[in-house]
């Protein structure tokens, strides 16, 4: 009599139940940092203001950019593939005309999955070291949310950036590549070339490194073909990409903007470079001690694959030192980015490296969870050009009443500005749709401060600046647009037809 069937039947009911016992786990780790970030984003642009440069410019470019990626209005025209190669602008685009959302949750959604793909590649590569228990798996889970929301995502999201998706592909990638899932590896290497020009250097500082730490342990070249492939792979499209890019170029680069200036390096100075390395080590704790707690585990476990993130971006802390902009030369905003990738990568270093106690599960989970935890000294001291409170952000997004009423109220007010005379806004209402007003229309751009009507959001980035420009020019009537933050002050009576007039209220005082 044979059993095969009945063994087979009860094969299939254990695959199920294992499913059905990973799918709340897979859930709760990509929907908690999706939602809280996604939240956040919505929060920064409804709430508390937001900016043109960046957020209101990766809105445009999601929403609008197609083939050409042009810069809205509202920065003066050109094409954004002067700056970055980013044709995931172009794929996003596509599909966001499918969808029934707003621009700006478009974009809040694409921050979100980006935060939250960290999360998905640090719970996958736990589960795969630390083994498929209940505790395992709920403490890979705990983990992963916590990684989501380490120092380094925080200081990134309080200045919202497309490089974020870097970081999550790159994550996603190793921990495939590790488990040797070739066809998931592509997958989320290609995404992270299609991000920005630069990734397949990072990658391939990586897999370099890598590949020589693996020859050094005799492993032999035939079983690193997909290490290589990768490695050669991401070089050769970065190398192509930045070539054509400064072959092409008809304006000064991101390169040159950011960490050249023109003349190259013309403003650096030793001191400079030695202020900066010092600040560093003081105010960026939450990139500093979670790299000693490596080094620390790395010789612990006599496991040199730890340390390969932070060795391989090196050259690239050494580029931010010596930068131009005093933003990326501090490591502030979103330029530490390549950092969470090494936190993460002590994990693929223990996938890699299966030597002594390197597959029990403390081995992995509590290293890991130290290093996660001493990224949250030091956030204090972290930019903030928006002055966003996280937590305040994270549990009080917006409804979903207010963003679509504050949509409207900045589509008509866009359409009322022949009767507001000389309009002049705010960067947090411009970011909230950049295509429909001018440069000469924010406060960065005017040739001249003397407008007939200034609109902003009560706690905009410009909202101090146009209410004491109101009061200078003597712009004494007020309105806001009751359910949103807009507020609007001008010299003349704002009624029907005028299109925003439908929307708003009287206010004797401003606020």
């Amino acid at each position: 009599m044979s059993v095969a069937p009945a063994a087979g039947l009860l094969s299939v009911r254990s695959d199920r139940t294992a499913l059905a016992r990973r799918l709340p786990a897979a859930a709760a780790v990509a929907g908690v940092p999706f939602a809280a970030f996604t939240g956040l984003v919505l929060y920064h642009f409804y709430l508390r203001g937001s900016f043109v440069l960046d957020a209101g410019l990766q809105v445009s470019l999601l929403s609008h950019g197609g083939w050409r990626l042009p810069y809205p209005a509202a920065l003066g025209g050109g094409s954004y593939w002067r700056s970055h190669v980013a044709p995931i602008f172009v794929l996003l685009s596509l599909l966001r005309r499918t969808l029934p959302v707003s621009d700006v949750q478009f974009f809040a959604g694409f921050i979100g999955l980006a935060h939250a793909l960290p999360a998905i590649g640090v719970f996958w590569a736990l589960r795969a070291a630390a083994g498929r228990g209940a505790a395992a798996t709920g403490a890979a889970l705990l983990l992963a949310i916590a990684f989501a929301f380490n120092g380094l995502a925080l200081s990134i999201v309080r200045y919202p950036h497309f490089e974020m998706l870097i970081v999550g592909s790159v994550i996603c990638f190793a921990a495939a590549l590790a488990q040797r899932r070739l066809i998931v590896a592509g997958a989320f290497f290609s995404l992270a070339l299609a991000t920005r020009e630069d990734a397949g250097f990072h990658l391939f500082a990586l897999l370099f490194l890598l590949i020589a730490v693996n020859r050094w342990y005799g492993v032999a070249w035939r079983a690193q073909r997909a290490e290589l492939g990768f490695a050669a792979a991401g070089l050769l499209y970065s190398l192509v990409v930045v070539g054509l890019q400064t072959a092409l170029a008809t304006g000064p680069s991101a390169l040159v903007q950011i960490y050249t200036g023109e003349p190259p390096f013309a403003t650096l100075t030793a001191a400079t470079v030695a202020t900066r390395l010092a600040g560093c080590l003081v105010y960026r704790a939450y990139l500093v001690l979670p790299a000693a707690a490596a080094a620390i585990w790395a010789l612990r476990a006599r496991n040199p694959y730890i340390l390969i993130g932070y060795a391989a971006f090196l050259p690239w802390g050494a580029l931010q030192l010596v930068a131009h902009s005093a933003i990326a030369g501090t490591l502030s905003g979103y330029y530490a980015f390549p950092f969470m990738i090494a936190a993460f990568w002590p994990l693929i270093g223990v996938l890699y490296f299966r030597r002594g106690t390197a597959g029990k599960p403390a081995a992995a989970m509590l290293p890991f969870a130290a290093m996660t935890a001493l990224s949250f000294v030091g956030m204090a001291h972290q930019y903030n050009p928006g002055r966003l409170d996280l937590l305040t952000g994270f549990l009080s997004p917006p409804s979903l009443a207010r963003q679509g009423k504050t949509d409207r109220a900045v589509a008509l007010l866009a359409r009322s500005q022949p009767a507001l005379g000389r309009l002049l806004l705010d960067t947090s209402v411009v970011a909230l749709a950049a295509d429909d007003f001018s440069r000469e229309e924010t406060l960065q751009g005017a040739a001249k401060t003397s407008p007939d009507t200034v609109a902003y959001l009560a706690h905009g980035y410009d909202a101090d600046k146009l209410r004491r420009l109101a009061a200078a020019d003597h712009l004494n009537r007020h309105y806001d647009v009751p359910g949103t933050a807009i507020r609007i002050a001008t010299d003349r009576a704002i009624a029907a037809p005028t299109p925003i007039a439908s929307l708003i209220a009287g206010s004797g005082n401003a606020d």
